[in-house]
C-alpha cells in the first residue's frame, strides 16, 4: 500500500475523496497549495496507483482510484 506521511499528499487526497475529480487548477484554488506541490504531489501518487488522471484538451483531471480507508496504512510513515 502507498504511502502519503506528507501531510499535502493527505489534503490532496482527502480533498479529492469528498470532492471527485478535479483539475490542478482546480485543486491548486481550493488547497491553497502551490501549483508546482500540487502537480509534483499528483504525479507522484498517480504513479503509486492511487489517483487516475484523464486530460481532456489542455486540462487534467485527476480523482482517486484507489480507497484508502481514513487511518490506513497509506497515511502511515
Amino acid at each position: 500500500m502507498p504511502q502519503m506521511a506528507d501531510p499535502s499528499k493527505r489534503k490532496i487526497y482527502e480533498f479529492l475523496s469528498m470532492a471527485g475529480e478535479k483539475t490542478v487548477s482546480e485543486l491548486t484554488a481550493m488547497l491553497g497549495l502551490r501549483q508546482p506541490t500540487v502537480s509534483y504531489h499528483l504525479k507522484q501518487m498517480e504513479r503509486k496507483g492511487l489517483l487516475a488522471s484523464k486530460k481532456e484538451g489542455r486540462n487534467v483531471y485527476y480523482s482517486v482510484k484507489m480507497e484508502c480507508p481514513e487511518g490506513g496504512e497509506c497515511f502511515n510513515g
